[in-house]
């Protein structure tokens, strides 16, 4: 029983610090292109479920607009990547 509750502590803490990292990663994506104040809205906005894909979306859009100056075309998306732009835009309404 012992070995059972310290396995899912050390599972909580992992999900804990992953879910922790994830954020510190959203954020450092969002402030390419916008504010500490508007990207710390936008990740108060997305679930701890999405960020993943928020990550990925942001990250995909932040090079297509590094390497070539133009927007990212929502074709070239994977559908992870499409339902963390989609969070992302929604927050960031929100946050307006």
């Amino acid at each position: 029983m012992r070995i059972l509750a310290a396995g899912l502590s050390a599972l909580v803490l992992t999900l804990g610090f992953s879910s922790a990292s994830r954020a510190d990663e959203l954020l450092k994506e969002c402030m390419v292109t916008s504010s500490e104040k508007m990207c710390q809205c936008i990740i108060a906005r997305i679930p701890a479920d999405q960020r993943s894909n928020a990550i990925l979306g942001l990250r995909k859009s932040n090079q297509s607009v590094s390497v070539s100056g133009n927007l990212l075309n929502p074709s070239n998306l994977s559908p992870q990547e499409m339902q963390g732009l989609n969070a992302v835009v929604a927050a960031q309404a929100y946050c307006m």
